[in-house]
């Protein structure tokens, strides 16, 4: 048998974790890619968030994480430019293109919301193409943000939960409000996800996983989930399609 080969997960930065004004740092180094920019022109474009005193002990420390690099100016070597290392610029340019991915969808949840929104009732084959569009929609929001999971086996947990999560989760919770808002946005629409959603869940699991939060408060605190859920029981007793 071929000898397995034990994967193992690089690791690129410190330990130490990273907190907002860290990030808010290393966002604006990374914005010029490998260009490294001189301390002073850094400690300008930093002056709505931190002091020279102060970015010049975060410059230090996440010099020292291995975020960033300093090298010396081509023509005078006394100057000390700054600069992301590689994977930080990878990183930062993967959080920016799945912000773009974010907001894409955001926008056409939207369009898409205010369209049903204007319509009264909807055919049968609107709320169909509308189901699909939600099935779709949600297929790629988890492709998106499947990647950090990725990121993590592979890069390690600190480029994943300290620099690459962060970065994105506001644009994730703005996408998944967006959606959530869509699922509201017309009462036929609402309760055809429901129907697909609930008659998907096998109808002993839902109700024990309700009981379990609820207790016997379940009828009382839900009463048209209650309703529901009997209702695919019969449906499925009947051997019915829901």
């Amino acid at each position: 048998m071929p000898k397995q080969v034990p994967q193992t997960t690089l690791t690129l930065f410190g330990q130490e974790p990273l907190d907002t004004l860290d990030r808010q740092i290393l966002d604006t180094i990374c914005k010029h890619g490998r260009d490294a920019q001189s301390f002073n022109k850094l400690v300008f474009e930093v002056g709505a968030f931190a002091s020279r005193s102060t970015f010049a002990l975060r410059e230090k420390r996440l010099e020292k994480l291995n975020y960033i690099e300093s090298v010396r100016d081509v023509e005078n070597s006394q100057i000390k430019r700054i600069r992301g290392k590689p994977m930080t610029l990878l990183l930062t340019r993967i959080a920016s293109r799945m912000k773009s991915q974010c907001a894409e969808l955001e926008q056409a949840i939207h369009r898409r919301a205010e369209i049903i929104r204007a319509r009264k009732t909807l055919s049968k084959d609107e709320l169909n193409k509308e189901v699909e569009f939600i099935d779709d929609t949600n297929e790629k929001v988890k492709g998106v943000f499947s990647l950090i999971g990725v990121y993590a086996v592979n890069l390690g947990a600190s480029a994943a939960s300290d620099f690459l999560l962060p970065m994105v989760i506001g644009d994730f919770s703005r996408l998944n409000s967006e959606l959530g808002a869509f699922l509201t946005s017309h009462p036929q629409l609402r309760r055809a996800i429901l129907h697909e959603k609930l008659g998907a869940m096998p109808p002993d699991q839902l109700k024990a996983d309700f009981k379990y939060a609820f207790g016997t408060e379940t009828d009382t605190a839900l009463p048209k989930f209650s309703r529901r859920l009997k209702d695919i029981a019969k449906t499925r007793k009947s051997g019915l399609q829901v």
